[in-house]
């Protein structure tokens, strides 16, 4: 049992009155965050007073940057979505430039031939007949002139005969999957022809919308018809490796590095799924 003396010292020390004037010249602590706060309104200089007045509102807050809908390459980027890039219509190969190139979080660098060539071997368009981007939000990139920036939100049925196209005669078959897509990111890029020479898709803004298990582009349609995709990794690079360079039935994860535009090749040596998380 602890003596009587004891229990009177332990008492001293959690009185707190006797505690902080036993500590506090032993013990200097600094300042909390709102004590500094504190004496900053204490000092001589007054706090600067926020000014909620309308002018001050417009001078601080830039307007808003948007572009015209009517603006020609925004026309121009609407028009290929929608009718002529290959995935969600046949193609038409005179809008894409010569050093064309296209770029996904899985697939690419592809150039002209082996974009045109993948979408003939998918067939998207045909196996999801009613498939449609919904596209929205066309912007031109204010850093870049000849960039449009659009969002698309895929849907469509995966009703199509024969089916998703896989190389080599082979097909996955209809089974009516509904493809509610999570919110993309597109851009397109023009030359000074105006024609297509960077496509870049699929790049998701909210991974929870949709039933893609957000992935987007054709990665998210595999998905949801039964052909899930792995995730970016060992697994994935060795299996597009092998698709693409040892087996190529038609579809390819990315083009061999000698027939990349030399363009692509200065901004980025990466191909398939590589650095992307």
């Amino acid at each position: 049992m602890l003596p009587k003396f004891v229990f009177s010292v332990l008492a001293f020390f959690l009185t707190t009155p006797t505690l902080e004037a036993f500590i506090s010249p032993l013990i200097s602590f600094p300042p909390s965050p709102s004590t500094q706060r504190s004496s900053y309104r204490c000092s001589k200089t007054p706090a600067k007073q926020y000014d909620a007045s309308p002018s001050a509102a417009t001078s601080t807050i830039p307007p808003v940057q948007a572009v015209s809908v009517d603006h020609p390459l925004i026309q121009l980027a609407n028009e290929i979505i929608y009718a002529k890039s290959g995935f969600y219509s046949p193609y038409d190969s005179s809008v894409f430039a010569e050093d064309f190139v296209f770029r996904g979080p899985y697939i690419g660098p592809l150039n002209k031939k082996d974009y045109l060539q993948t979408m003939d071997t998918f067939g998207i368009y045909k196996a999801l007949p009613d498939i449609n981007p919904n596209a929205f939000g066309f912007s031109i990139d204010p850093k870049n002139e000849k960039r449009v920036w659009f969002m698309v939100r895929n849907s469509g049925t995966f009703t199509g005969e024969p089916g998703i196209g896989l190389g080599g005669g082979n097909y996955f078959p209809p089974n009516g999957a509904k493809l509610e897509g999570c919110p993309e990111t597109f851009s397109m890029t023009f030359d000074e022809s105006k024609k297509l020479k960077y496509l870049s898709v699929g790049y998701v803004a909210d991974r929870f919308e949709g039933n893609t298990n957000g992935k987007g582009a054709a990665v998210g349609i595999f998905n949801v018809i039964g052909l899930p995709f792995p995730s970016p990794g060992p697994s994935l690079s060795l299996a597009q490796w092998f698709l693409t360079e040892v087996i190529n039935m038609g579809g390819r994860s990315y083009s061999k590095r000698e027939e990349v535009p030399q363009w692509w090749l200065d901004k980025s040596d990466a191909k398939a799924s590589e650095g992307y998380l």
